[in-house]
């Protein structure tokens, strides 16, 4: 790019100076663009960062809980209890970096009581044995 610069300044001919002065203006045009799509990228990559570890915080206050043999959930911890309620939420969705937090749900079939996510519509039943 610094050579076309340069090579404008001794070109006497009008047309092939506005030639080289197109081609300097065209490399300029696609730098720009290179230069915001490596800003974009940077900006996801660090929205990305952020959010990868505001889940490593998040999920360091739930533990692996057996609600019923065989059957598991991360349960909120006691020591972080004051801030919300006690709750469980999903392990396959917390697996994937998802909080979502079941739902209790009595079914129409049986009665059975069960806890139901929103997220990857996973139920579990408490009321059956394993």
């Amino acid at each position: 790019m610094l050579d076309l610069a340069k090579s404008l300044k001794g070109i006497n001919d009008a047309t092939v100076r506005n030639t080289v002065a197109i081609e300097l203006t065209e490399k300029i045009i696609a730098a720009h663009a290179a230069q915001a799509a490596l800003i974009s990228k940077v900006a996801d990559l660090e929205k990305e960062l952020v959010r990868f570890e505001t889940w490593e915080a998040e999920k360091q206050r739930y533990d692996l809980h057996e609600i019923k043999k065989g059957r598991f959930t991360r349960r909120l911890k006691e020591s972080v209890e004051g801030s919300e309620p006690p709750h469980h939420i999903c392990a396959q969705c917390y697996n994937r970096g998802v909080k979502s937090i079941l739902q209790s749900k009595v079914s129409e079939v049986g009665r059975n009581t069960l806890l139901v996510c929103g997220e990857c519509k996973t139920e579990l039943n408490l009321s059956l044995a394993v």
